[in-house]
């Protein structure tokens, strides 16, 4: 479906989208769609600490053992070495069912290349201290790993420390879940209740609480601090959606996956709980340090743009003012970060016969009130320039979905089932599907697919890898 004539097309065209229509009513239409963060827990950071100082410790011990008054720094700095190359490797993930013979391997080798490249100064002696400083790092970091498994164990068995817990399913699978997590103390997860997801079941042993849909008003309801999705009993067609939307909700989003692995997560990413498949579903954009990195870039290169694109700005408002007079910028509402509205700022490249007129036409290209600066300005994308203001308040993001008007906004949000999940993250001047040539009279659905698979897989290098994008197709001329 293309967004031109869509209101004549609206009710007789069956959308499609990357969600499926037995999905659709898992997206909020009206309601604004906020991103919550994990409420912090005991374990979350000092879990992740103690390992760390542990296995700092053991290797800085390790180099002093190997060499008898070793050089000033050489332990600290072969200390932070390994505990920056194990917090990389994801060795100090909090788990819910932590294992040495997990940990084992990717350990070993980390200490293996610490330990070479502190005894390679060593000529033929190196390899005994490299086996050396290996064999008692290992041995040290192991045992204090196994203390602290131990305790963790030991403080999630207290029932009042558990994680009040929702199981999305209610299948045979959901039902051994609920089961395990009863018998399983040491898991730390409590369910509390079960969240039906289109798979029909047998009596679930717990109370069936509402529809996947409900999944916000219940995680805030009961105080939820741990979402487990079984995708087993998850309709295929609803698991994106369900996930996506777990994406925005205050508590751990923990994946079971079937048997079979349908569901593919990093091999770095995965658990075990009594032998069933586990992944923690993680966001980036949740956590406060990505969105703090996201700002920043905005705020500083939203800034530095500004200032050099005033010699630009300047002409381009004169050369507006001389061509249609008074009111040189064009201001209209468009919805953002949360179905919020702001008022997004453009050059006027023509004056709209009334406010009704602006918020509901769809494209004004080939309109003949248009002059030639406003041609101009429209087909260089210069007329976008004002939004760096937009971008330097918090209004929008360099980078992100494009903002729309409220009327389309609430037509897409009906045909488009994925629509409304792109307000997620702040609207962008420029984005993913931009870059790749959708803009003005371009798929509506496929929009949506490239704006939701942007910010399910959001990194910083991705926000600047679009930015060049840009200025690429921008020079080149060659994204529509």
């Amino acid at each position: 479906m293309r967004a031109q004539g869509l209101s004549a097309s609206i009710d007789s065209e069956a959308p499609r989208s990357d969600i499926s229509p037995s999905a659709a009513a898992l997206v909020p239409h009206h309601l604004p769609y906020r991103v919550g963060t994990a409420r912090p827990r005991l374990l979350t950071g000092l879990y992740p600490a103690c390992l760390a100082v542990a296995d700092g410790w053991a290797m800085a011990i390790a180099v002093s053992a190997v060499f008898p008054g070793p050089p000033p720094g050489l332990p600290a700095a072969a200390a932070v070495a390994v505990a920056g190359l194990n917090a990389a490797g994801g060795l100090y993930r909090v788990r819910r069912s932590p294992s040495l013979l997990a940990d084992l391997r990717p350990l070993l080798v980390r200490t293996l290349v610490v330990g070479a490249l502190v005894a390679a100064p060593g000529g033929a002696g190196g390899w005994h201290a490299m086996a050396w400083i290996t064999v008692v790092a290992c041995v040290l970091s192991l045992g204090a790993r196994a203390f602290a498994n131990a305790a963790t164990r030991a403080y999630r068995c207290r029932r009042s420390r558990s994680r009040a817990t929702l199981v999305v399913g209610t299948g045979t699978t959901a039902e051994h879940v609920v089961d395990l997590l009863r018998r399983r103390g040491e898991f730390g997860l409590a369910p509390v209740g079960q969240v039906s997801a289109g798979v029909p079941g047998g009596a679930p042993p717990l109370p069936v609480l509402g529809d996947a849909s409900d999944l916000p008003a219940l995680v805030e309801g009961y105080g939820a601090d741990t979402v487990m999705v079984v995708a087993e009993d998850v309709d295929p067609g609803r698991l994106d959606a369900v996930l996506r939307l777990s994406f925005g909700l205050a508590c751990e989003t923990l994946l079971v996956q079937p048997p079979s692995d349908v569901v593919p997560v990093a091999a770095a990413r995965r658990e075990y709980l009594a032998g069933l498949p586990c992944a923690r579903v993680d966001w980036p954009l949740r956590e406060p340090g990505p969105r703090l990195a996201k700002r920043l870039l905005d705020l500083v290169l939203g800034s530095m743009l500004l200032v050099a694109a005033a010699p630009v700005l300047a002409a381009c408002a004169l050369a507006v003012r001389l061509e249609g007079g008074p009111g040189v910028l064009f201001r209209q509402r468009r919805i953002g970060l949360g179905g919020d509205e702001f008022v997004l700022l453009k050059f006027r490249t023509l004056k709209p016969a009334d406010e009704q007129e602006a918020d509901t036409r769809w494209t004004v290209d080939g309109d003949h009130r248009m002059g030639p600066v406003g041609r101009f300005l429209r087909k260089s994308s210069l007329d976008e320039l004002p939004q760096l203001w937009n971008v330097v308040r918090g209004d929008m993001s360099l980078v992100g979905p494009r903002p729309e008007r409220p009327h389309f906004v609430e037509q897409f949000s009906r045909t488009c089932p994925g629509y409304m999940l792109r307000h997620r993250v702040q609207a962008g001047m420029t984005g993913w599907a931009q870059v790749h040539g959708f803009r003005g009279d371009t798929s509506i659905e496929l929009r949506a697919r490239l704006d939701n698979h942007y910010i399910d897989h959001w990194s910083f290098a991705a926000d600047l890898r679009i930015l060049l994008l840009t200025v690429r197709a921008i020079l080149c001329k060659d994204a529509g």
